[in-house]
């Protein structure tokens, strides 16, 4: 696709669960001027699911439907649709898991993951997804931080939530509590930190950031009594880091480190395990945290919430969370 130094950065925008909240919320967000000034967009998903919500949750919200991304070349509307997949606009009145809704939302992502890997958009923006629903559809990967992962060939990616004052990395993220202490490693550990380092310091402007990593253990252990991950796996991780000069401090007890982090402490709070780090950032800043992709060749974000079947349809989604994702984006691919 061709660009000029003037034009607007081009921001891809999957529809995620096509029975959930996603619809609403992406046109809510693009309805907004604010939203509209900063970007163009292109929508990744299932035209008669687009035209429903519109109609029905009365969002006016006008797109140019395209059938490649090469036609928005020329085209001076801000909006654009691009249709993805088969999927009966129909069984968006059953506002739960389907194996439809699954296989749709899989192949909207995959698609938004190619074209920005192959720069033909500036930056990919994915509405909330369901598990259960990608299980039904004939998928395995339990997020979409595994899709990017698998897709975007790297080694390593790491899911960060940011939200308010907090920002929160994750050394594992959709696994059972059960299997944390045998999947947390030296090696992945230090992974972790290393690319947090590097993307709080491309995206932020942090020189030199500081980064705390929590314990797995109550109290980080309290040196061995309360288990020995923190001694045999957490601190050989981050003595590496300061090796490598990083600024890195812990284990830090997951029951201070947050507190500390929201005061000025820390820069960024690495948590072992998902509800370990998404309970503190939810509870700052549930209404405009935003989930990060770091590690990976192009800008991927997302609301910081699910798919809300319960309120689907109903026109009271709150896309707050969808507009800070917009706005995150946009921020990061400027960079």
């Amino acid at each position: 696709m061709k660009k000029n130094k003037k034009s607007k950065l081009l921001i891809g925008v999957t529809m995620g669960d096509p029975c959930g909240i996603g619809p609403e919320i992406i046109l809510k967000a693009l309805k907004s001027p604010a939203i509209r000034r900063i970007a163009r967009y292109v929508i990744i998903g299932n035209k008669g699911v687009f035209d429903r919500t519109a109609r029905t949750l009365n969002i006016p919200v006008e797109y140019s439907t395209i059938s490649h991304i090469s036609d928005i070349d020329g085209l001076k509307t801000s909006i654009f649709l691009l249709p993805t997949g088969e999927f009966k606009s129909s069984l968006m009145k059953r506002k739960r898991a389907t194996a439809e809704g699954g296989e749709l939302s899989v192949q909207c992502v995959i698609k938004g993951i190619n074209l920005a890997m192959n720069k033909h958009i500036d930056a990919l923006v994915t509405a909330p997804i369901c598990k259960e629903a990608i299980l039904l559809g004939g998928y395995g990967y339990p997020g979409h931080t595994e899709m990017l992962h698998t897709f975007s060939g790297v080694e390593r990616v790491v899911m960060l939530m940011a939200g308010g004052k907090l920002r929160v990395a994750f050394a594992t993220t959709h696994i059972a509590i059960k299997d944390v202490p045998q999947s947390i490693t030296p090696e992945g550990i230090l992974g972790t930190i290393t690319i947090c380092n590097e993307g709080l310091k491309q995206y932020y402007g942090l020189k030199r950031p500081r980064i705390a990593v929590c314990g797995l253990n109550p109290h980080a252990g309290e040196e061995g009594i309360f288990g020995d991950e923190e001694r045999k796996v957490i601190v050989p991780a981050i003595e590496k880091a300061r090796k490598k000069g990083i600024h890195c401090d812990g284990p830090v007890s997951a029951d201070t480190v947050f507190y500390k982090a929201l005061k000025g402490a820390h820069d960024l709070v690495i948590a072992m395990y998902h509800d370990q780090g998404a309970i503190p950032l939810k509870l700052h800043a549930f209404e405009t945290g935003v989930n990060i992709t770091l590690g990976i060749p192009f800008v991927r974000t997302s609301p910081d919430h699910g798919t809300a079947y319960d309120i689907a349809g109903k026109g009271i989604a709150d896309p707050r969370s969808m507009m800070e994702a917009i706005k995150t984006a946009v921020k990061m691919a400027e960079v």
